[in-house]
C-alpha cells in the first residue's frame, strides 16, 4: 500500500479508534477471551489511556487519503523492584482494517510503538496474545526478532 502516513493518534481520530477497538474487542471473545463484555467498549478503552497520552501510553496510527487504516497502542510501566525497577514497554493492542492486512501496515504501526518506547529508555518489551489467536502470534514471531531492545 502506498502513500501511508505513520503518526500518532490525535483527537480527531478517537471516533475512528473507538470503532475499530470495538471490532478488536469482538474479535478477542472469538479467539478464546472470557472477560466481561461491558457496553460502550471503544469508548471505555479510549478513557483507560486518554490522560497518560504521550506519557506513559502512546497510539500511532496508519493513515491513507484521510482514513485511518489501523493503530498500535504502547504502554510503559515501571516494574517492581524485585523485578530490577527498570522501564518497561507494553505492545498493548494492534487493529489493522482487514484490507490493509498483510501489507506491512501492522508491522509499521509496531515499529512505530517500539520506536516511541526506545526513546522513553524501556528496558524490555512484552506483548500478550490469547493463545487461540494464530493470526497474532505468526504476526509477532515473524516480528519478535527484529526487536532486539532487551540489554
Amino acid at each position: 500500500m502506498s502513500d501511508i502516513n505513520y503518526r500518532p493518534a490525535t483527537e480527531a481520530d478517537f471516533p475512528a479508534l473507538a470503532a475499530m477497538y470495538t471490532q478488536l474487542n469482538t474479535y478477542f471473545y472469538e479467539v478464546g477471551y472470557l472477560l466481561p463484555r461491558p457496553e460502550n467498549v471503544g469508548e471505555l478503552w479510549l478513557d483507560s489511556f486518554r490522560r497518560t497520552l504521550g506519557r506513559f501510553s502512546n497510539i500511532f496510527v496508519a493513515e491513507q487519503e484521510g482514513r485511518v487504516l489501523g493503530f498500535h497502542l504502547c504502554r510503559l510501566k515501571r516494574l517492581p523492584a524485585y523485578m530490577g525497577g527498570v522501564m518497561a514497554g507494553e505492545v498493548s493492542d494492534v487493529w489493522v482494517e482487514p484490507e490493509a492486512r498483510s501489507s506491512g501496515v501492522g508491522a509499521a504501526l509496531v515499529q512505530a510503538g517500539l520506536a516511541w518506547m526506545r526513546a522513553q529508555g524501556v528496558h524490555s518489551v512484552e506483548v500478550q496474545v490469547l493463545s487461540q489467536n494464530a493470526g497474532s502470534l505468526r504476526f509477532f514471531e515473524r516480528l519478535v526478532s527484529s526487536w532486539n531492545i532487551g540489554r
